[in-house]
């Protein structure tokens, strides 16, 4: 019995740049598919840097779509 390939989002959280990448796992093989950095700016309020995060992270799973 196969199970169905997943798509895993992994985050490297962070306030400055917030790091993330997708792989996908088939059975026992993993294949790398996009990673990235979110990066808002620095010198902008604090709760304008977690607005932007919180975008970003929103947009690479509405694109990405993973399952984890």
């Amino acid at each position: 019995m196969s199970l169905a390939p997943l798509r895993i989002l992994g985050l490297d959280p962070g306030l400055r740049k917030t790091g993330w990448g997708m792989i996908r796992v088939e059975g026992n093989r993993l294949s790398h598919l996009g990673h990235g950095v979110i990066a808002p700016d620095e010198k902008a309020p604090f709760s304008e840097r977690l607005l932007a995060l919180f975008d970003g992270i929103s947009a690479v799973v509405a694109d990405w779509t993973p399952d984890e």
